[in-house]
């Protein structure tokens, strides 16, 4: 059996054209988008499987904003771990400033706005996905920012004097 080599268009023609580069601030948020917003959107689709199973789940036997504050504190958890160590590639230590603080203050704020949210609208519905999508659109809301805060906190260089926090 012989492999017929094609001389028209040899292996070696065929070239790969880089992506342009980018300059800038504009630049910077491209290059994180194309290096981690891929994976930071696939942890956020598995947080919001989780996130809104759970509140779904819980509504049945609690009310929604109770269903709520449960389900976002089950949920945040894993996807502390996961933005860190899948999109961010941190592993060890985390550190407290750079990393726990500003992920769970963000968790927090789109918490209180979810709530408020899913409070306003339980006044007119008990309806269980329309409590479903206020949540989601409230730290929907909160999402693409976050992204770009974390992303430039835990690409900061750590030096000696300041080590990371056992957490």
């Amino acid at each position: 059996m012989s492999h017929e080599v094609n001389h028209e268009f040899p292996a070696t023609s065929h070239t790969v054209t880089p992506l342009p580069e980018t300059n800038g601030v504009l630049g910077g948020i491209i290059h994180s988008i194309r290096t981690r917003g891929l994976r930071y959107a696939l942890v956020a689709a598995v947080n919001v499987i989780v996130g809104q199973t759970l509140l779904l789940a819980l509504q049945g036997a609690m009310g929604p904003s109770w269903a709520n504050v449960l389900a976002v504190g089950l949920s945040s958890v894993p996807a502390y771990y996961m933005n860190r160590a899948w999109v961010w590639g941190k592993r060890g230590k985390s550190h407290w400033k750079k990393e726990v603080l500003p992920f769970w203050l963000f968790t927090i704020a789109g918490l209180v706005l979810s709530t408020i949210a899913i409070a306003i609208v339980h006044r007119f519905t008990d309806g269980k996905l329309i409590i479903n999508f206020i949540q989601l659109v409230a730290f929907g809301i909160l999402w693409v920012v976050r992204f770009f805060v974390l992303d430039k906190l835990f690409h900061v260089e750590v030096f000696e004097d300041d080590t990371p926090d056992g957490v």
